[in-house]
């Protein structure tokens, strides 16, 4: 096992279990060389005690099912209950075909276990529906039930959502005759968040560790999504200090292409050469890591961070990329290159995500209007 990959490594399912089956749920994925399915998902059945196991082809199969596997231990134990008699699964529920659905898209396995976690309330109280059950009535009830269970209306809208989609999967592979009228929801309000100015950067990277120093340039200077789906994925390979750009990877967002380009400025090439050369020695591959391995969360370092600083206010690492907006746009670059530089599909898309950039638009607009009219003496209007 010690030749494995990281990824590969043994894991623990977590999780509590009820006094009849107190046992060590462990879960794994092992590579078995030699063999047409190498990739075998192993886990310990909470209610037999027993190894159970399927094997995969590709590497991607597997974690999806070690995240299948997670999600029913955490939320179906009953499902691992083995009976003389086993129970006939409903091949046409709204459960069932949300599991082929999400089974064809082939999402990543993190964006996979958040949309499970979304649809485990829904699943719990409309799960066993078949599809023809689903109807405006029904989706009217399955609307007013999330908002009675406190949900704001963002995370309605992304909850009935993700069964928006999967009616409609079913409707194209014939699964059900015809769509239901859907429930008109309510405009969620985007929360208006104000960017970090020059100097809480400059007082974030004073105070910031390595890995973190690095977030807040690649964030702020080159407007990268701050998170998995873009920084934290970059790797080396994809900073082109001979061309001086970086080849950012486009998260799944509507993009057409698989990354973008963004110029390095001047002033950043040695600093970017500097990182290169101390992570070649230690032969890193990705562009954010820490203690040797890639970083998968900076939420506790950014906190830190803002602390020592002494921030007090409310700002997120993915303020970095509105700072990014924000000060091109102050700087008179047009709307479209901005969108084009952050990965937008739709120039609309920054006037719409990034409310803020449009303050100094207005400031703009007002000064450029003619000065008020000046007072005179013989006011026909002064006492």
């Amino acid at each position: 096992m010690d030749d494995l990959p990281q990824r590969f490594l043994l894991r623990s399912a977590g999780g509590s279990l009820s006094n009849s089956c107190q046992r060590c749920v462990i879960m794994a994925i092992r590579i078995q060389t030699g063999r047409k399915s190498p990739f075998v998902v192993y886990w310990t059945n909470p209610f037999t005690g027993k190894s159970e196991s399927k094997a995969f082809s590709i590497a991607e199969d597997a974690e999806k099912h070690d995240a299948f596997i997670k999600y029913q231990l955490k939320y179906e134990r009953d499902s691992f209950r083995r009976t003389e008699e086993p129970q006939q699964v409903k091949a046409n529920t709204l459960e069932s075909v949300l599991y082929l659905y999400l089974k064809e898209k082939q999402m990543e396995v993190q964006n996979l276990e958040r949309t499970l976690l979304a649809v485990k309330g829904i699943l719990s109280r409309f799960g066993d529906y078949e599809l023809p059950q689903l109807d405006v009535q029904c989706l009217q009830e399955m609307k007013g039930w999330l908002t009675t269970t406190g949900n704001k209306w963002a995370t309605i809208r992304r909850k009935m959502g993700i069964v928006k989609a999967v009616l409609r999967w079913a409707y194209r592979n014939g699964s059900l005759e015809s769509l239901p009228l859907f429930p008109v929801l309510p405009q969620s309000q985007h929360a208006r968040y104000v960017p970090p100015t020059q100097e809480e950067v400059n007082m974030l990277y004073r105070v910031a560790p390595e890995h973190m120093r690095r977030v807040i340039i690649l964030g702020y200077h080159f407007g990268m999504r701050v998170g998995q789906s873009e920084l934290l994925k970059l790797c080396w390979k994809d900073v082109d200090l001979i061309s001086g750009v970086v080849r950012v990877p486009n998260a799944n967002k509507g993009a057409t292409e698989m990354w973008r380009e963004v110029p390095i400025r001047d002033d950043l090439l040695p600093i970017l050469r500097q990182w290169l050369a101390a992570d070649a020695e230690k032969g890193m591959e990705h562009v954010i890591t820490y203690r040797g391995k890639p970083v998968k969360s900076i939420k506790t370092a950014w906190k830190g961070a803002l602390r020592i600083a002494g921030i007090t206010r409310h700002i997120r690492p993915y303020d970095l990329r509105h700072g990014f907006a924000t000060e091109a746009i102050a700087a008179d670059v047009d709307v479209g290159t901005v969108a084009t530089l952050m990965g937008h599909s739709s120039p609309s898309m920054v006037w719409k995500h990034y409310q803020h950039v449009r303050d100094s638009q207005k400031k703009a607009a007002v000064e450029a209007l003619p000065s008020p009219p000046k007072p005179v003496q013989n006011d026909l209007y002064k006492n």
